[in-house]
């Protein structure tokens, strides 16, 4: 099954064609977008450090997630938000890009991930988690969310 038809209902929706008909909104859309990425991987690198063992390791993990958890989560919609923008204004170009599914499965793995074992994780008392599962975990934020960015740069190159 084809997907083209999917990427071609975004590129000539209405959102698509009056991103592309302006001047500055796919600039000023990209602004957006890359703040969310800055408070998203921000976030994510000092909770995933945490889990490490590599900073604030007077602090429990529990605090530092609860205290960034508003941080990566307005990061989050704001990049889901305008990347969806910007995916509307250059659908085909994705679809016919090799980086772009790269970006869309390593999104996929990072939200499930986040949702699922990171938030229910980092919830527990620091002698709960264990070094070992802190380390994977951790290990496993920073390789999935770093993807998702490295993909995303990767599409202007491929």
């Amino acid at each position: 099954m084809s997907l083209l038809p999917f990427f071609q209902w975004w590129d000539t929706s209405w959102l698509g064609e009056a991103i592309r008909a302006s001047t500055w909104a796919f600039a000023l859309i990209e602004c957006f977008h890359l703040i969310g990425m800055v408070c998203l991987l921000g976030s994510v690198v000092v909770i995933d450090l945490r889990l490490l063992g590599l900073g604030m390791r007077h602090q429990p993990v529990a605090r530092v997630a609860s205290a960034l958890e508003p941080v990566t989560l307005v990061g989050l919609g704001t990049m889901v938000l305008s990347g969806v923008m910007l995916f509307s204004s250059e659908a085909i170009k994705c679809y016919q890009n090799a980086a772009f599914p790269w970006k869309m499965l390593f999104l996929l793995l990072g939200l499930i991930t986040w949702f699922t074992v990171h938030r229910h994780i980092t919830r527990l008392e620091d002698d709960r988690i264990g070094p070992i599962r802190g380390k994977l975990l951790g290990s496993l934020s920073l390789i999935l969310w770093f993807g998702v960015a490295l993909a995303g740069r990767a599409i202007a190159f491929v």
